[in-house]
């Protein structure tokens, strides 16, 4: 340091005091040489109550932000904030304005929100906000109340300052002072009795305290139940004393304007049991279609007979169920359609009656023997035609459980089946067998057909199976669908057909 002059180290140690300056000079003042990166809030107060701009914006007292503007619209002030990045505030965040002390500065205080509500984004505004009370209007009450004391020493004085309001209160301190010994005398007097009556009267409010504890719910329910009924007793009882009020006057009225008919009424009320009375004389003696219905037995057993078969028919009918289906069955074997129409009538609930008319596109082969005789000699020729594609089925079903039995005509032919039911009747599958005779073209055996119905909804159901399965010529699988529904008018029909009266 021997080469250097004073003058230089004078100048290097002014340049440092001048560096160090002004560092502590932009960081007490808040000056930053960098854009910090934020977002903006706006808050409007009504008196902003010694906030200035660059002010400090606090979150838990950790600096968040500053006042970057200050401006007035429609008479409150509008205050911009600049929110550091990474500070992040909820819709229901509070603002308000806070001192460090009775005479510190002021700043910027906000309650973050709620976690679950949504956070604010740039732009928007705090809409909660705690108004700062200004320091005059507290004076003014300050003053205010200490006025009030004043004026109520005042009265104190003026009360209490003459002689003969001192010798009263003196008196009284007296007083005080011998109740205050008979009482100290009568406790002491009665100490142990004072205890047990203590002891007992801790007991009942613990005992007090602990039914209503475990009976508060239901306290303060009967509590709300005895309002609510006590209010709107009052509002009905003065509704209900209103309306009998107009009840009576309106009967009243009534009354005064008819009272020639009210009187005819009555005379003609005692002349209608009169007639009833005569009338009855006559039923006890026997007498016309109503006596000799209560004095002839026979006449009464024939019409409650008469009655049990009415009271049987109308049951059989409402127990009655009829079902209409609709089904067609692609073939796929022989590349057309097989059409069905059934009406089942249940009268019971485990036994039914099914007739169904069939579209069949094979129809029934008719076989026909021709026997000619020419110069003696006979000749028989034999001619098959397909005839009858339109057949007929008329079966009777017994269920037994989940399984039913079916018997009958099945395509104009004796046939039977067999029908087991699963998933509360959604599903079936069926087995019949009919045809024992042959008669349908290209066949050797009977006719055995299986398939299985499933409802989609509540009437529409889809079908599947396989078709003539003895039969290797006609064998093949079908697929289709239907409808199927409850009808009420075939109930009726049905439940009032004549019967043939049994032995």
């Amino acid at each position: 340091m021997k080469g250097i002059s004073t003058e230089l180290k004078v100048g290097i140690f002014a340049v440092i005091v001048i560096m160090v300056l002004s560092y502590m000079t932009f960081k007490v003042g808040g000056f930053r040489f960098a854009k910090e990166k934020g977002y903006t809030l706006t808050v409007y107060f009504d008196n902003i109550a010694g906030l200035d701009e660059k002010t400090k914006v606090k979150v838990a007292g950790v600096d968040a932000g500053t006042i970057k503007k200050i401006e007035l619209s429609d008479g409150r002030a509008k205050v911009t904030l600049f929110i550091y990045k990474g500070v992040r505030l909820h819709r229901d965040a509070v603002a308000s304005i806070k001192a460090t002390g009775l005479l510190g500065e002021k700043f910027l205080e906000i309650e973050p929100g709620s976690p679950n509500a949504p956070y604010l984004k740039n732009g928007d505004t705090i809409m909660n906000v705690k108004q700062m009370a200004d320091i005059d209007t507290l004076i003014t009450n300050l003053s205010d109340t200490a006025s009030s004391f004043g004026s109520l020493s005042r009265s104190l004085e003026s009360a209490l300052g003459t002689p003969e309001s001192k010798e009263a209160m003196q008196e009284t301190i007296q007083n005080l002072r011998l109740i205050t010994q008979n009482l100290n005398s009568s406790i002491v007097a009665n100490d142990e009795k004072l205890r047990k009556v203590l002891d007992n009267i801790n007991i009942l409010t613990a005992s007090i305290d602990d039914l209503v504890k475990e009976n508060k719910e239901p306290i303060n329910r009967t509590v709300a139940k005895i309002g609510e009924f006590s209010e709107s007793l009052s509002v009905k009882g003065s509704e209900l004393i209103d309306n009998l009020n107009k009840a009576s006057k309106e009967l009243k009225a009534i009354l005064a304007e008819n009272r020639p008919e009210l009187k005819e009424g009555l005379e003609n009320i005692k002349s209608a049991a009169a007639s009833i009375d005569k009338i009855a004389e006559k039923i006890q003696k026997g007498e016309g279609t109503l006596g000799k219905l209560v004095t002839d037995k026979k006449l009464y057993e024939s019409l409650n007979k008469a009655a049990e078969g009415v009271n049987k028919t109308i049951g059989s009918i409402e127990r009655f169920r009829t079902f209409l289906d609709f089904r067609s069955e692609y073939q796929f074997k022989d590349k057309g359609g097989k059409g069905y129409f059934n009406v089942t009538l249940q009268p019971m609930p485990d036994k039914y009656y099914i007739l169904g008319i069939v579209s069949d596109p094979v129809g029934t082969l008719k076989t026909t023997e021709t026997t000619y005789i020419t110069n003696g000699v006979s000749t028989t020729t034999t001619e098959q035609t397909l005839e009858k594609k339109i057949k007929f089925t008329a079966q009777f079903a017994k269920r037994f459980g989940d399984a039913a039995l079916r018997i009958g005509l099945t395509e104009n032919t004796f046939g039977a089946g067999v029908d087991y039911f699963m998933d509360k009747d959604r599903a079936k599958i069926s087995l019949d067998v009919w045809d024992f005779n042959h008669d349908e073209p290209e066949a050797t055996k009977a006719h055995v057909k299986i398939g299985a119905d499933y409802y989609l909804f509540k009437h529409l159901f889809i079908t599947a199976g396989y078709d003539n399965i003895l039969n290797k010529q006609r064998r093949g699988a079908f697929i289709g669908g239907g409808i199927r529904f409850e009808d009420e008018d075939f109930k009726y029909l049905f439940g009032t057909m004549p019967r043939i009266p049994g032995k």
